[in-house]
């Protein structure tokens, strides 16, 4: 069971997703359409309408494989001294 407000890294990849979608549409449509600039803003408005709709489940799927990189790394329960290298067991010199 997920705590409560798991889900707003969602919507975060959604809102962050959104914006870098239409600073590079605006920056597209700028070069395209030029001087019309009412027409520009049209464009951006209604694609910052449908981008998210759209992405929705897609930034579902982002968080929760961001969490699922997470929450499956190892944990580790040694102390730092015991984090020492091992030496070789193989003696530096082979008698003969």
């Amino acid at each position: 069971m997920r705590e409560e407000g798991f889900f707003v890294g969602a919507i975060l990849v959604n809102v962050i997703t959104t914006e870098i979608f239409i600073l590079i549409l605006y920056l597209i449509t700028l070069v395209i359409l030029g001087i019309n600039y009412q027409l520009v803003l049209t464009v951006l408005f209604i694609s910052a309408l449908l981008f998210p709709v759209a992405f929705y489940h897609h930034s579902w799927s982002i968080w929760l494989g961001f969490d699922h990189l997470i929450e499956t790394l190892p944990k580790n329960t040694k102390p730092i001294s015991a984090l020492k290298e091992k030496k070789d067991e193989w003696p530096d010199e082979i008698d003969s």
